[in-house]
């Protein structure tokens, strides 16, 4: 069976990162090291995500690809301008989508003609979109990403706010925004919701709301490796033991870290 982990990063100190960036980790996060991980849990596949100090030089994520390609694909952060044929030339190393990476940004305006263009491309290519934003930008989003034929991945819970929690009025409209037809949820970066352990209740709480929302078949597990901004204590171990707290069911788990992400990304059922 297919063990898929859906949220990774490699980079080196050798790649240059972006003037803006909010922070730039000072080790390397090689695709050995990921392997590694994989292969000591047991996972068969994983997903690499360009992290966001990179910017649209997505090099360091298609060299990984380029050494393990039967195991691994990826989200690319792309300039809205892309051509056709730049996005498709991507398709052709491994990404099977792009990551709109909006903290420390304003929200992009969808309704602009260069937006819908690309967009479009994003169709035609079967490409998902995968959001990482916080609640606020999130309900602004969903309803114009709906008028597109495509799977929209929402990162770590939808970013719950560690002051607000669940019952921040921004959370609870995403909530309602919802559709299971087009979204998928990743279960994953429990850490990035407040302190352990509140983060894990918080995380169980929200995994409770998407189940009594029919989404137990549209939920995916990222490990978030390397676990950046908070590396200095979360481990790969870590992340893995509070997935089973969070998710205690064995055939919830089964769903989590097979079946749905088999048919998400396009991996051979196996």
């Amino acid at each position: 069976m297919n063990c898929i982990d859906t949220h990774a990063h490699v980079f080196s100190t050798q790649d240059p990162s972006i003037q803006t960036a909010r922070y730039a980790p000072n080790y390397d996060a090689t695709v050995q090291s990921f392997i590694s991980h994989l292969d000591q849990y047991q996972f068969t596949h994983g997903i690499l995500v360009q992290p966001s100090f990179l910017g649209t030089n997505n090099q360091a994520m298609l060299n990984a690809i380029q050494q393990y390609p039967d195991r691994l694909k990826g989200i690319a952060v792309v300039q809205h301008t892309a051509t056709f044929d730049e996005l498709f030339q991507l398709k052709q190393q491994g990404i099977i989508g792009v990551r709109l990476n909006l903290f420390g940004l304003n929200p992009p305006a969808l309704n602009t003609a260069e937006w819908q263009n690309f967009l479009r491309h994003l169709e035609s290519l079967n490409w998902q979109v995968e959001l990482h934003a916080p609640p606020r930008y999130l309900v602004q989003l969903l309803p114009q990403l709906s008028e597109y034929n495509f799977n929209v991945v929402i990162d770590h819970f939808g970013r719950i706010d560690p002051i607000k929690g669940i019952d921040d009025p921004d959370y609870l409209k995403f909530l309602s925004l919802l559709n299971v037809k087009q979204h998928w949820i990743k279960v994953s970066g429990f850490y990035r919701l407040g302190a352990t352990p509140n983060s894990i209740n918080t995380a169980q709480q929200a995994y409770n709301i998407f189940k009594e929302k029919g989404f137990l078949h549209k939920l995916i597990w990222g490990s978030d490796w390397p676990h950046t901004q908070h590396e200095s204590y979360v481990t790969y171990e870590d992340a893995i033991h509070a997935f089973k707290q969070i998710v205690f069911d064995k055939h919830e788990q089964c769903l989590i870290l097979n079946q749905n992400p088999t048919e998400l990304f396009g991996f051979s059922r196996t």
